[in-house]
């Protein structure tokens, strides 16, 4: 029975900080946000892929190898 004392004020405490959580400044902010100017990290390795794929492809149907 203790335990289960003790996980309600547990619970009924972070239910009341959760509230009072001043929320508006992390919605600016994350509202607020640009991308970044370097945020083609992710397009760089895929080109690269791309360009790895056509050159295997140009490999495979090149008549010399056959």
């Amino acid at each position: 029975m203790k335990y289960i004392a003790v996980l309600l004020i547990a619970g009924a405490t972070y239910l009341f900080l959760a509230r009072q959580a001043p929320v508006a400044p992390a919605v600016n902010a994350i509202t607020q946000a640009s991308p970044a100017p370097g945020s083609d990290f992710l397009k760089r390795p895929l080109d690269r892929t791309q360009e790895v794929l056509q050159q295997a492809r140009a490999r495979a149907d090149d008549p010399a190898l056959k």
